[in-house]
Formats: C-alpha cells, sequence, structure tokens
C-alpha cells in the first residue's frame, strides 16, 4: 500500500534536518583559514615570536599563523632591538620587514662618562642603567652632605681657633683648644664621608663605561636553524595570541 503523501513529506523533512545539522557540525570543525606572515630582514637577525624563539633570518619559508595579534622581537649584534604587535585576520598574507637602528659603541661608552647608566639606557638595558645611576646619584648626594658638613665645622673650627688665641685665660684657653680638636675631628670625618661619596661615584662611572665596552654588543635571543615542521608546532605563548595560535615555517627543497 503506498505511504500517504503527508508521511513522505515528514520523511523529506526529516532527512533535510538531519542533513543541515550534519554540514553545521562540519563548519563548526573546520578550523579558521590560516593567515601568511613573511618575516624578512638582515641576515643573522633572532627572530622570537609570542616568546618563542624560531631561530635566524632567513627563515626556510613564511610563517602560517592563526588569527590573532602577535608579538614579534628580534635582536640583532650592533643594532637596537626590534619588536612590533602584528594583527592577523583570517586568510591575510602580510609581509614584515624587520629595520634596525644602529648601535655605537662609542655613543654608549660617551654616555656613560656623562652619566652613569646612560650608556646601559641607550643599549636598552634598563635595569643596569638604573643601578649605575642609583650608584652615583648616592654618592653625588653622599658627597655634597658631607662637604656641607665639613664647610659648616671648619667655619666652627675658626671661630673657635680665633677665640683661643685671644683669651687670656688658662681655663677658657683648655677649653676652646679641646673644642677646636673635637670640632676638627668632626671635620676630618666629614672630608672622608665626602671623599667616600665622590670615590662611589667615580666607581659607578667606570663600571657603567665598562659594562657598556664589554657588553656591546649583546644579543640574548640564542641562534639556530628554524626546524622543519610538517604540521602546526605547540601553542605559542602570550596573553595576546588568539585564534589558531600555531606555526610552522615551510621548508623549500630545490632539486
Amino acid at each position: 500500500m503506498p505511504r500517504p503523501r503527508t508521511a513522505r513529506l515528514r520523511a523529506a523533512v526529516r532527512h533535510s534536518a538531519v542533513a543541515a545539522a550534519l554540514a553545521c557540525a562540519l563548519l563548526a570543525a573546520a578550523p579558521a583559514p590560516a593567515a601568511i606572515l613573511d618575516v624578512t630582514g638582515p641576515r643573522g637577525a633572532a627572530l622570537r615570536v609570542n616568546g618563542l624563539d624560531l631561530g635566524t633570518l632567513p627563515l626556510g619559508g613564511p610563517l602560517t599563523l592563526g588569527p590573532g595579534t602577535y608579538l614579534v622581537e628580534s635582536e640583532l649584534q650592533g643594532f637596537r632591538a626590534y619588536t612590533q604587535m602584528v594583527t592577523l585576520d583570517e586568510a591575510d598574507h602580510r609581509h614584515l620587514l624587520l629595520r634596525f637602528q644602529r648601535l655605537s659603541r662609542r655613543t654608549a661608552w660617551t654616555n656613560s662618562v656623562l652619566y652613569a647608566g646612560l650608556g646601559q639606557f641607550y643599549l636598552d638595558k634598563p635595569v643596569r642603567g638604573w643601578i649605575y645611576a642609583a650608584a652615583e646619584t648616592g654618592g653625588l648626594l653622599t658627597a655634597l652632605a658631607g662637604e656641607l658638613r665639613r664647610s659648616d665645622l671648619r667655619k666652627d673650627y675658626l671661630v673657635l681657633q680665633d677665640a683661643y688665641d685671644s683669651t687670656i685665660n688658662a681655663d677658657e684657653a683648655a677649653h676652646y683648644r679641646a673644642q677646636a680638636r673635637r670640632t676638627y675631628a668632626e671635620m676630618e670625618d666629614a672630608e672622608k664621608v665626602r671623599d667616600t661619596g665622590l670615590l662611589v661615584a667615580l666607581a659607578a662611572i667606570g663600571l657603567s663605561v665598562a659594562d657598556a665596552l664589554l657588553t656591546f654588543p649583546d644579543v640574548d635571543a640564542g641562534p639556530g636553524p628554524v626546524p622543519p615542521l610538517t604540521g602546526y608546532a605547540p601553542e605559542l605563548p602570550g596573553p595576546r595570541a588568539g585564534g589558531l595560535t600555531s606555526v610552522h615555517a615551510a621548508v623549500k627543497l630545490t632539486f
């Protein structure tokens, strides 16, 4: 007996709903289209993306990344470190040219001569810069305080010395002499404090100059070849990475 038309219609609707649900599930499971980032720059520059060291330029090929925002960092001996945020959309193809600013050894150590730590700030080493700058500042302030104290004590000493020379009373003379000796000893102590502060300031300048000379140039990112990857690498670290936070380097083979 043939099925009623209504039953056939209901069956067709059910089949269409199942097919639509299946298609939606497949579309949801499909990964978002990857983005391509082609990084170029001077040979030997160390490259890091979201804290992951990718080796040195030139890379074996462009980077395949998921949509999101990435922190690109690069270092090259003798140049200021390069940092840039790159935002990639789905199926985006971007070319990033790394432009470095050359550093000068002479500028680094002469800045340190002007004031301790300035050479380190020039070389993008702020922690060392603050240490040397604080040492010189502390030494100069100590020297200034010692000199002011010495100057006041010298005035007092001269007054006591005049009083001692002008008195004819033996008891007063003994009193002024004892006070003058005590003041003179304190004045010598103030001079030692002043000289110590100056030595600390000079030592800070010398260490800052030596540090600028010995550590120039300094590259913290480790060099090395980019490993050939056939699929997606582990997720790139960093809070700004979004979407498919993965990367792989394409390797071109020529026979």
